[in-house]
């Protein structure tokens, strides 16, 4: 089977891959572009680059945010 790749490995409850295929038991992920070999996801390696990126952003950003209020609220 193919390594697909996937940002975030979390564990092995992923059911697709970033590139839309339904992984199998044998599927392989991997958070590194040098291991990845399916061809859908190195074709979409630029607009999964940013999708990763601009998610990551959100998370920090909402991360401040959260530590912005919590300096706001304690006394």
């Amino acid at each position: 089977m193919k390594t697909h790749f996937l940002p975030h490995l979390q564990g092995d409850d992923e059911e697709r891959a970033v590139c839309g295929v339904w992984l199998g038991e044998d599927s392989g992920m991997s958070g590194d572009w040098s291991r990845v070999d399916c061809q859908r996801c190195i074709k979409g390696k630029a607009k999964i680059t940013q999708s990763v990126a601009s998610e990551e952003a959100a998370i920090v950003q909402q991360m401040g945010d959260m530590a912005n209020f919590i300096r706001e609220v304690q006394p």
